[in-house]
Parts: structure tokens; sequence; C-alpha cells
């Protein structure tokens, strides 16, 4: 049955249901069609991974209860918006969730990230790209490695290194870090956002001489300007001094006053402040006192149009000195990021390999504008049926790159698009997130967004069905009123209309705002959000459970002072940070252990171990006779002497284990747990994750270096304990009773910065340039004035959006502590969170000067106890032997089917082909067999065996140029053909000429299929227009055997 089109918006305010809608009318649309597999043509994307988990389970879930004949509120929906029999709906689900299960690749609920990867592999090869490129996750230890190499270069490159010095001189006149590595990887961090990426690659042909030629050129006509600056001035005093006036003439002596401190100051003075009074006095007709003398009057008179001209060319002079101050500011730290920025790319392309933060930009840059039935046949599939969740977080990239496939879908029948966000609910916009394009989209206006040749379907999810009645009116209100703080009359509509949730039959709740008082001692004012949240913790209704409670934060610092405090406490607490591994004692012993075997004259890392085992073993000397002892011997004596303390650590056959098993053996030598301890077992997790990427103690105290801020245990969600997260971390979650401990500066930002463009021509070819935002911006041009005011709106929306997202989690009772942040006038500052808090109970009528703590509902729980099951099992033991306390021959896996000729010849090949698929040139050698070896694939005999084998095929007559630096090598590389077959040559070769070499290795007989793959190999990449010039089978066996196809 055909049916036309459809594209739907839905403003999902917090709690309204948005994942039922979504899962709803998913189902919808699959349960309409007859054709089974039609769950292949829809594609829903999510924001996480999390939200696509859980939208599969709920369809799945749906679906198997759908087809058991199971009854809900969703099946009763369906069934009547669908209008399909019950018994249709039944048979239907069941045979949907055969086929889902059976094809569950093709099942396409999935994240943005996820879709974009998909689309970049699908077009590799079109992009330049290898076919097996890796993805980097973690774009910021790339962008680390990238400053270091910068570094590196400080003594070799004479204007890189001046270059470097003049940035490390300007953070350090602004009071910034010496440490110029650690000012650069944070200030770096700008080249991973989304909205900065097109700017840069505008200034990707700029080299250090182009930012030197324009500083050079500005600082000349900074100097031209203050001369030009004083003539101004000199002139209108001359003016004045020659019509006969003196400064008392006129009102306050302002005028005079202001173009003396021109003539006599130059820039050096409060200009702008100045200025506005200037400015009012002209536009006012203010020159001079109502009972002044005629005769002064018409001095006055004569002259007010040259003032007003040197008023105005000190205007345009002083925002020329602006805009080119701004400037100078930042051309050394843009030149700084151009480099970082051609490292990165560098590094990129020598390693093969892409981070996720460009997809977005590849896609659009090279693959949107390809047909839609091209993209989709790459692909593999054709989507009919879009759902976008959390719209107001996709950026302008995302959007536009799914728009062609979205437009393809929607021109053909029995097609549809829904939309779901909630402008409110941006808080992404610092990830590329456009709240803009969300709500232009969701709003019924006639100039509202509409890309598509089909009309667009409005609707409001406006019933909260999370939270309890008091928490739903406090918010509406509440959020109704910030309304009148948002300069954007598109964001104030937005309040004023999306707060007018109705409410369900869960009435009660309640809601709690204190204002807490500045305290006069530094520690004081420290803990006192710890303190109020601790005490309001323990006053709630002892019917609440601790794991009924989350603590939401701002950011991570606050979050470590109350958990830290409410532990101290004697609170159980659930947090990413207090769960760090770092924040044990046990595993930064384990890690300094390995840092002294590693670097044995570290005598303060010793220092760290002493001081440690003292307290673990309860020494009874004297503790600094006990670090005497040992801080003086070489690392082998102090194993040595530990004995007489009953420590048993053999250095020698520590060497000989992997990593896994060192780690164990200081675990179990230095008795460091007999029972189960979670951050140890999280540690040794970690550990073999590693062992398995062929880690060694260096590179693996590397990683920890990098990684230890983030790495933390994953607590289980049946913990009864109060839960501290950021705010960020709360978006899609709920909880019975949140606490909201703080207060925020809305127009706060650290170093913010802007993008300004309509530069002069005077520039030398810039056509913008990363500037710092504050209020000279809006002086200097109309364009600057812009950016400055859109900045300052989108600041103001996304840090309400921000407590929207966190009083807007709690289901029952929410608790705001926040300042009470009243001026010596009487009057709040509503620049501050705290403030927009008083104006609202003012505006209430609610406010009382004395009054700290205001109330609305019952305290009392409104909900029924739920009895919570704890399916969590602790594994008291810590069970850890040795390898050699068990009567077990460990054989390194190579050999395990060595005793039979079958299994001998099927891994022996196998191994020499993983081997020489790690060789790049001869020098790689010794390095991949030794990995192997440590790694306990291979014994320390075999190892000898196998390099002796493979150094013949690397230094046999016809193979040894194809193992130099003179060639490019590409090894088990994945390669497409025409026929979506993929074929994987051993070893391709490239010579000078671009011409390629074949090589493939092969153990046992000859056989003809073994020419014919080479064959074909040479066939797929002559439709790729490579010219093949040898073709290589080389036969490993107790001779080398290379022969020519």
């Amino acid at each position: 049955m055909h049916q036309p089109s459809t594209f739907q918006v839905y403003n999902a305010s917090a709690g309204s249901g948005k994942t039922f809608t979504l899962v709803k009318e998913y189902l919808k649309v699959l349960l309409n069609s007859n054709d089974i597999f039609h769950f292949q043509k829809i594609l829903a994307i999510t924001f996480t991974n999390k939200a696509a988990a859980e939208m599969k389970a709920r369809v799945l879930d749906s679906l198997e209860a759908f087809s058991k004949g199971e009854k809900s509120d969703l099946f009763t929906i369906i069934s009547k918006e669908i209008s399909i029999d019950k018994s249709t709906i039944q048979e239907r689900s069941k045979k949907i969730l055969k086929v889902i299960l059976q094809n569950y690749s093709a099942f396409s609920i999935t994240t943005i990230d996820s879709f974009t990867h998909k689309i970049i592999k699908s077009f590799a090869f079109d992009l330049g790209l290898s076919l097996n490129f890796e993805v980097e996750m973690d774009a910021v230890s790339l962008l680390n490695q990238a400053v270091d190499v910068l570094i590196s270069k400080i003594g070799t490159d004479q204007k890189l290194t001046k270059l470097l010095i003049d940035f490390s001189l300007d953070k350090t006149d602004d009071d910034k870090s010496w440490d110029i590595s650690l000012e650069l990887n944070k200030f770096s961090k700008i080249l991973l956002n989304e909205d900065d990426t097109a700017h840069f690659r505008g200034l990707a042909d700029k080299t250090i001489n182009n930012f030197t030629e324009l500083k050079n050129k500005l600082n000349i006509h900074q100097h031209e300007l203050e001369q030009q600056f004083f003539k101004v001035g000199e002139g209108c005093l001359s003016l004045i001094s020659n019509a006969g006036l003196e400064t008392k003439d006129f009102t306050s002596g302002t005028i005079p006053k202001f173009f003396n401190d021109i003539e006599q100051k130059g820039f050096n003075f409060t200009f702008l402040s100045r200025s506005e009074t200037i400015e009012k006095a002209i536009e006012n007709h203010k020159y001079y006192k109502k009972n002044a003398p005629q005769e002064t009057i018409d001095a006055i008179e004569s002259i007010v149009p040259q003032i007003g001209l040197y008023f105005n060319q000190a205007k345009d002079i002083y925002r020329q000195f602006l805009l080119n101050k701004l400037a100078l500011k930042s051309i050394i730290p843009l030149a700084v990021l151009n480099n970082i920025n051609l490292e990165l790319t560098k590094i990129k392309e020598d390693n093969n390999i892409r981070l996720n933060v460009e997809f977005n930009q590849l896609i659009s840059d090279n693959i949107k504008d390809q047909p839609a039935p091209f993209i989709y046949e790459r692909i593999g599939q054709k989507f009919m049926h879009y759902f976008i969740d959390e719209m107001q977080d996709t950026s302008v990239l995302q959007w536009q790159n799914l728009i062609p496939l979205v437009d393809n879908a929607l021109s053909q029948e029995n097609s549809s698009l829904l939309l779901v966000g909630d402008g409110k609910q941006a808080i992404y916009r610092w990830r590329g997130g456009k709240v803009e394009q969300f709500i232009d989209l969701g709003t019924p206006r006639e100039t509202s967004q509409n890309q598509f040749n089909i009309p667009k379907e409005i609707k409001e999810l406006g019933t909260n069905y999370r939270s309890y009645s008091e928490v739903v009116n406090f918010n509406n209100l509440f959020f109704q009123h910030t309304s009148n703080f948002l300069q954007n009359q598109v964001y104030k509509k937005l309040f004023i209309d999306g707060n007018n949730q109705l409410v369900t039959s869960k009435k009660g709740g309640f809601v709690s705002l204190a204002f807490l008082r500045k305290e006069d001692e530094k520690e004081d004012e420290k803990l006192k959000y710890p303190k109020k949240v601790l005490k309001t913790i323990q006053n709630l209704d002892p019917q609440f459970s601790l794991s009924d409670i989350c603590v939401l934060v701002r950011k991570k610092n606050d979050g470590f002072d109350v958990a830290s405090y409410l532990s101290e406490n004697g609170i159980d607490i659930v947090s990413s940070d207090t769960l760090l591994l770092s924040n044990s004692y046990k595993v930064i012993f384990i890690v300094n252990i390995l840092q002294v075997i590693q670097h044995p004259y570290d005598k303060e890392i010793l220092l760290e171990c002493l001081y440690f085992l003292y307290i673990h073993l309860g020494i009874q000397i004297d503790k600094h006779q006990f670090i005497t002892e040992f801080i003086y011997l070489e690392t082998n004596e102090v194993f040595v002497k530990l004995r007489e303390q009953e420590i048993f650590f053999d250095i020698s056959k520590f060497h000989q284990k992997p990593f896994y098993e060192k780690v164990e053996e200081i675990i179990r030598s230095f008795r460091l747990i007999d029972s189960s301890d979670a951050y140890v077992q999280f540690f040794l997790d970690i550990a073999l994750e590693q062992q398995r990427k062929g880690t060694s103690i260096q590179e693996f105290l590397d990683f920890w270096e990098q990684k230890k801020e983030k790495l933390s245990i994953v607590a289980p969600k049946t913990s009864n304990a109060v839960q501290v997260m950021t705010i960020h971390k709360s978006k899609g979650l709920e909880f019975p009773v949140v606490i909201v401990p703080y207060d925020l500066d809305i127009y706060r930002q650290v170093e913010p910065k802007v993008w300004l463009d309509e530069l002069p021509n005077s520039f030398n070819g810039f056509d913008e340039l990363l500037v710092d935002y504050n209020k000279s911006l809006g002086f200097i041009s109309d364009r600057g004035l812009e950016l400055f005011n859109q900045q300052r709106e989108a600041l103001e929306l996304d840090n309400f959006n921000l407590l929207y997202v966190a009083l807007t989690r709690a289901v029952e009772q929410l608790y705001i502590i926040t300042e009470y942040n009243i001026k010596r006038d009487g009057v709040e500052n509503t620049n501050f969170y705290a403030g927009v808090f008083i104006n609202y109970l003012k505006e209430k009528n609610l406010w009382k000067d004395e009054v700290l703590e205001y109330s609305f509902g019952e305290k009392e729980k409104s909900s029924l106890i739920q009895e919570k099951k704890n399916d969590i099992e602790i594994q008291q033991e810590f069970i850890s032997t040795s390898l050699e306390d068990h009567n077990v021959l460990m054989l390194p896996s190579s050999s395990k089917l060595w005793d039979t000729k079958q299994g001998e010849a099927i891994n022996f090949g196998n191994l020499i082909h993983e081997i020489l698929a790690k060789v790049i040139t001869k020098n790689d050698l010794d390095k991949v067999v030794k990995q192997y070896m440590q790694l306990g694939v291979i014994s320390p005999q075999e190892s000898i065996s196998i390099k002796k084998i493979i150094f013949k095929v690397i230094n046999n007559q016809k193979l040894t140029h194809f193992f130099s630096d003179d060639v490019t090598v590409f090894n088990e590389r994945e390669i497409v053909d025409i026929d979506n077959q993929i074929i994987i040559p051993d070893r391709l070769v490239f010579n000078a000429k671009n011409e390629a070499i074949i090589i493939d290795y092969k153990t046992g007989k000859s056989s003809k299929n073994h020419h014919q793959q080479l064959l074909k190999y040479e066939q797929v990449l002559k439709t790729m227009n490579f010219k093949v010039v040898k073709k290589l089978l080389v036969y490993i066996n107790n001779e080398i055997d290379i022969v020519e196809v």
C-alpha cells in the first residue's frame, strides 16, 4: 500500500517520554509493512552508545512481548494508530524478531559517529585512505604527540625556535605556566573542535614567515596610529585654546580632560568608558553649564562641529588600534597552532591513522555531493526511514551530510523522517552541537527550515512522565522566569513556550532552595557546599536509600571535593573521580615498583616505595632508619635486603615473565592484597589488555602517564551509595533525589576565543584570525559587535540549558544549594545562578532578606518503597598463583601442535606469516621476534630457529631489495575488487616508479593454485591502474625457494 512520505519534528522537553515515542514510531514502521525485512530500510541515529543500546533493547523486548501476545500500553497505542488487528501484530512481531536476530548487523540503531565511520570505510579508496586505516578515538594523545614532535625541533629549526620562545614569553607575561609543553597541550585542543577545523584549513598554506611579516607590519602600524592619536589630542586642545576657552568652561571639564589624556597618555588610559561619557555629552549637547556666560557659550558653540570631528577621528584611530592589538596577541599562538596542526597531519599520514573527529568534514568534502543511490550502493543498505534522536546536539556538518540521503528517501513514497530534540537540553556546543538548527526546524513559523519538498509536522511531547508535580511545577515557573535574562528573542521564546509541561498522577514531591553566606575563613568557604550536601543527605526521609541520591556538579574538581567530604564522613559514594585507579596507594606502589625496575637511579621513586612499605609492612624500627638502610643501595640489593622483611621478589625471574605475570608477581611478592581489591583487580585487567598489545614496561609506564586521570573502576548500578557526577554525564538519566550544590557566573569563560573575519586588506591576505573574546571586540567594527553579541547570547543559552538539565533530573525531590548573592545595595546579581533564583523568589513575593531556605511541597517520601535486589556477588578472596606453583608446563602457542606433522605445518606457516607481516625492513626482525617471545607466543629456543629462517628470506639475493628503505611496503592490506571481494596479498612493494611487486609466502609443497592466486592479485591491481612488474612466490621450508610467476 502506497503512503505519502512524512517529516515530523518532536519537541521533547525533559521527562516527556522521548525514548518511548521513538520506539513506538519505529515499531509502527516495522509492523505496518508486509515485508519482514523492512527493518533493513530503517536508520535510527542516537547520540551515545548507551542510548543506542537502550533503544535496541526496547525494540527487541517489545517485539518479543508482542509475539507472545502480552498486552501493554505500547501495544494498545500501536494497534490503534496503525489499524492492524492484534493477531497480525503478534504474527508479524514473531517473524520480524526472528529475522532481526538472524541479520543483526543490518539492525541499524546506531550513533552518528558509527554511521559516519561506516560511510568512510565504504569510501576509503576514493578518499585516498588504505582499506585497513586505523581510527584513533583518543585524539588528545595524538595531539600531545604532535606537540612533542614540535618541541623536539627546538634548536634545530631557527624560525620555529624563535616562535616557541615568543609564545612562552607571552604566556609568562600573562602569568601563565612557564611549562611550554603543558601550555601547548592544553591550548592545542582547539584543533579538535569541529567548528574550528574549517578555519584552520584556511591557514594551511601560511608559513611562519607569513605570520612574522604580519606581526612586524602591525607593530609598525601601531606606532603610526599612536602618533596620529597624539596629534588628535593636540589638535583638539589647540582648537579649544585658540577659541579662548579653558577646561573649567566645559561641563566638569570632561571634554578637554579627555583630549588632554589622549595627548599625554596616548592609548594608555580607559578610552572606552571615557568615550561613552563624551558620546553622551555630544548627543545631548552637554558642553557647558546652563549659567555659563553668553560669551563662553558662543565660543564653545563655534567649535562644536570640530570637536565632533576630532572625537570621531579619535574613535576611528582607537578602533584600528584595538583591532591591531587583538590581532597581535593572536598571531604567535595562531602560528604555533598552525604548526602543531601540520605535525598532527604528518603523524596521521605516516601511521595510516584517521581521527574520528575528522569524519564529518571528510564526508562533507568528498562524499556528500555524490548521488544518493551511489552512496547507498557503497554502504550496502538503502534507508527509507530516518529517526534522529538528540537533534539539538547534532552538528551542522552531521546534519548537512545526512540531508542528501534523507532527501533521496523522502522523494519516494512510503518513507519518513522523524527528528526528536529539545533546545533547552543542548549542552554540547563545545563539541560542535548546533542548537539553533534544531530550534529553527522545530519552529512552526513559515520562515523556519525545511530542506525537503514535503510539509513539516511539528509535535509537542507536553507531559512530564518523570517527575512529581511539585518538581514539574517549580521547573515550569522558574525556567519561564529565566527567559527574562535571555537577550535573544528566539531563545527567550524557547524557554517561555517550552516550560508548560503537564503533570501525571504523580502528585507530591519536594523542592528546596538553600542560600549559603560567604564564610570568613578560606578553608570553611571551600567546605561550605560539601558540608551542606552532607547535612541534606542526613536530613532526608530515611525511607530513601543512598542509591536514590545523586549530587550533580559543574566541574570534576567540585565533584571530587563533595565526594571526598562525604566519604570522610561515612557516606558511601560512587564517583568516577573517587574511583580513579590512581587514588589507590597499592596501584601507585605497583607503578612505582615498575618505575624503579625501569629507572634504577630514580631515588625519588624508590623513596615513595619505601614510605609505602614502611606503613604496609608495619615496620617497627624508626622510619628514618628504615629508609636510610635502603635508599643508597642498588636496585637488586634493595630487593635482596627486603628478604629480611619476608619480601621475596626475584628480579631475574621477574624479567622472564610476560607483562601481566610481572604485575601479579609484584602483588604476590609484596603481599599487597589477600582479599579482593577492586582497584588492584581493575589494574590487572588493564595490564592484561596492554599485554595483548605487546607492551613493554616502559610502554606501559608511558600509557599510564597519559591515561591515569581517566582510568577508573566501573561501579555496579546496584551499589547502595550516593552518586556524584557532572551535569554533562547526567544527561538522559534520572534520580529520585537530586542535589545541585553550586553557583555559576553565567558570563564567565576561560580564555574565550572567536574567529574574527572581514579583516582589512592590509592584513597580508589573512582573511580571519582567532582573537580573544572581550568587550573591545564590540567596539572595533560592526562585525566585531555582531560576533560579541552572538557569543554572549549563546553563553546565556548554554548556561541556562545546563541548569535546566540539572534541575530536571529529579524524580521526586530536588535540593538546590547556592550562594547568598546580594550586593551591598540589596540588589541580587543576576549574572549568577544564585541571583536569578533570588530574583525568582522576589517576583513570587516569597523572598525575605534573613531567610536562607525555601521549600515547596512535603518533605516526606511520596513514592512507594520498592525492595531493591542486589545481584552483586562479591569475591572476597584474591586468587593469584604463580605459574611455577602449578605443576603445569606452559607451552608457547606456536608449539602446541608441533608434536604432529600436520600441526607443525599449520602452526609453523601461520606463525611465519604473522611475523613477516610485521617486518617492513630488515631492521625490524629482531624487534618483532623479541616481542613474540615476551608475549609467550614462542619460546627462546624457537625464537632462534625462527629468526634464522626469516633471516634467510629477507637476505635472499632475489628479495633483499624488497626489505630495504628504498621501497614502499604494504603488508597484508585489504583490497576490495570490483565484485566486492576482498584480497589480502602478503606483501605489496612499490618501487620509485610506483610499479608494484607482489610477494606471497607459502609453506609446504608448490601448487598451481598459488600461481592462480597471484594472477588474481595482479588483475585487481591492474584495475586500480598499477603496473605489476614482478610476482614472487616464496616457499619457506627447510630451504627458501623463490618462484617467479
